[in-house]
């Protein structure tokens, strides 16, 4: 199944990623945000919006909007937190995640639901 991933990934239309970046000049990811973050979607399907935002002193947000619209948000310290190639591959591996991801009104497929188990019938005996 991974391998089917793959390749509609590999033949997916090059993503559009839209980066907003506010973090102040002279923040030592400031200038790591844009390239870092596009090499991370490229590939996907899209487009992508991401905004990094500082919260304070020694934290900042990253807020990410999926082409459909749904959005999710990281933050993450810049004294002791993770390297940024770390938090790029954190954000890539969700956005893969939410594309597989699908509606609970969305037309189901046969594949589907055969990973569907129904309830267990209870086998207690009624009175």
């Amino acid at each position: 199944m991974k391998a089917a991933s793959a390749a509609s990934l590999a033949g997916a239309v090059k993503a559009t990623v839209t980066i907003h970046n506010r973090l102040p000049a002279g923040h030592r990811w400031q200038a790591a945000i844009d390239p870092v973050f596009r090499a991370a979607l490229n590939g996907l399907p899209g487009p992508w919006d991401i905004s990094v935002h500082p919260v304070d002193r020694f934290w900042f947000r990253i807020d990410v909007v999926a082409p459909d619209g749904a959005s999710w948000s990281i933050s993450a310290s810049t004294q002791e937190g993770p390297r940024i190639e770390d938090l790029a591959d954190t954000i890539r591996a969700a956005c893969v995640r939410h594309g597989r991801v699908k509606p609970a009104n969305a037309k189901r497929t046969r594949g589907d639901a055969a990973r569907v188990s129904p309830p267990a019938a209870s086998k207690g005996t009624a009175k």
